[in-house]
């Protein structure tokens, strides 16, 4: 297969690096990813500022672009200029999880998502990390990945679903197997820290997640040693109460 490989942690991260390494082992490979950091940028798009793509040396398995730019303008870029002919995107290795609502947020998410709009397969994997530290390996995901392209390329290839994947910070040989799982509802408790006061007030802020609790939802099968994945699509619309909705506003 043609793989489109982009993230939202930038063109030099370690875990986009690890991902597009494995996965050139057995299909074609092109990276586009932002130039700099571009987490929580969720699915903005760049229409008020010119895109620029330069051509990185990374790695000579693959070609590789940067682009000044939003992770949703590296899919685009991808797919309509750099790339031709995409089967699958694949957006990550994140550092950090994109799991529950916090999806919303993500650029990673976002940027498989940016995929399917366009009719093609995408898939979106990140990885809890210990924030203390920034000497993760992403071998144990890229691992999981693979597996989930391989069954993917077989047996579902879906070209308006968005594999969300995520894998747990435990041991590579603690990690329990993967569920197919909804979404949690993560929220956060939030701290607002004054550190400077003028003509504006300067707040830092610190959150903390609230307790889990569903006990069927990928933040829970993380917390208990899973890799996850959810399909996820990008029509918003809630059919469950689109028909009594209708009932009391068109009548």
């Amino acid at each position: 297969m043609k793989v489109l490989i982009t993230n939202d942690d930038g063109i030099n991260a370690r875990g986009i690096i690890t991902l597009a390494k494995e996965i050139a082992k057995k299909h074609e490979v092109i990276v586009v990813a932002p130039r700099e950091q571009k987490s929580a940028s969720s699915h903005s798009i760049s229409i008020h500022n010119p895109i620029k793509i330069r051509e990185e040396k990374i790695d000579k398995g693959f070609k590789a672009y940067s682009l000044v730019g939003t992770p949703a303008d590296c899919t685009q870029a991808g797919l309509s200029l750099l790339g031709k002919d995409i089967d699958l995107v694949i957006s990550g290795i994140n550092r950090g999880l994109n799991c529950g609502t916090d999806i919303l947020y993500s650029g990673t998410v976002s940027a498989a998502v940016e995929g399917a709009i366009y009719s093609v397969p995408s898939i979106a994997i990140s990885m809890e990390v210990d924030w203390e530290r920034e000497d993760e390996d992403y071998t144990k995901a890229a691992k999981w990945i693979n597996k989930v392209v391989d069954i993917a390329e077989n047996s579902y290839l879906r070209n308006d679903v968005v594999l969300n994947v995520n894998v747990p910070n435990v041991n590579e040989e603690d990690i329990k197997g993967i569920k197919v799982c909804k979404l949690g509802q993560s929220t956060y408790k939030t701290d607002y820290v004054l550190v400077e006061e003028n003509e504006d007030m300067i707040y830092i802020t610190k959150g903390v997640r609230n307790k889990i609790s569903e006990d069927d939802s990928d933040l829970y099968f993380l917390s208990q040693g899973y890799v996850t994945l959810t399909p996820l699509h990008f029509d918003f619309t809630n059919f469950k109460i689109l028909d009594e909705v209708k009932n009391i506003f068109e009548n």
